[in-house]
């Protein structure tokens, strides 16, 4: 469940940065390729977090579909981390904890 949870603030990250003074989404990409990710673990990565931002406010107001989305979300971007390389779920993990996320 902690795990989870992570990964769901990790993309949520982008949505918060203003106020938590967190990085930008360009940001967050470039200090991701320069501590070593692959550029399809970043592209990946971007995607997930785009369907977040154009799909949950859709659903945010109805309880139902926002729990359902939440769900399916999550484990979407579970499986996306559970097949990036070794070398990227580190570089990821360390951003994570960077940040507080974990």
């Amino acid at each position: 469940m902690f795990k989870q949870l992570s990964i769901l603030i990790a993309f949520c990250v982008f949505l918060a940065h203003a106020t938590m003074n967190l990085p930008t989404q360009e940001q967050y990409n470039e200090e991701l390729k320069a501590a070593g990710m692959s550029q399809s673990g970043i592209d990946g990565l971007n995607a997930l977090s785009q369907k977040f931002v154009s799909q949950y406010p859709i659903v945010q107001s109805n309880k139902e579909a926002s729990d359902k989305f939440m769900a399916e979300y999550t484990e979407e971007a579970q499986n996306y981390v559970k097949s990036m390389n070794p070398e990227d779920q580190k570089i990821y993990a360390e951003s994570l904890k960077k940040y507080g996320l974990i």
